[in-house]
């Protein structure tokens, strides 16, 4: 990542450039969360011997694989927001990256809630 430096950027420069930052962060937070689900699939397998929350498990994985594919599509979708000059382009891109963030935010919670049985699992 560039060093923080504003002093020859526009306000939307800075903007767009944040816009980046975010979205490689989602995308870093949910290839963490695929290898995390991957190995609590093992334990709810193995450990727990829960075959139902295995497939949950699982299941988030291959729905965060599309979501990931989603992003990385964004991603090269996002570098065309360098050449907007005007308001409603910027809007345009703005409510999609609301978008984006409203699914990695639904991608997480769901995430949290099927991790969390597993740690519930573990403790009886």
């Amino acid at each position: 990542m560039e060093p923080f430096s504003y002093a020859n950027e526009t306000d939307d420069e800075i903007v767009k450039r944040h816009m980046h930052r975010e979205l490689h962060t989602w995308i870093a937070h949910l290839e963490a969360m695929n290898d995390e689900a991957e190995r609590l699939a093992t334990i709810a397998s193995n450990k727990i011997g829960d075959k139902n929350l295995r497939d949950e498990l699982l299941d988030d994985v291959n729905e965060n694989i599309h979501l990931l594919n989603e992003f990385y599509t964004y991603r090269n979708l996002l570098n065309n927001v360098r050449e907007c000059d005007e308001l409603e382009c910027d809007q345009f891109y703005m409510h999609q990256h609301d978008q984006v963030f409203e699914k990695y935010q639904e991608c997480v919670d769901q995430y949290r809630s099927v991790k969390d049985k597993v740690y519930q699992r573990l403790l009886l």
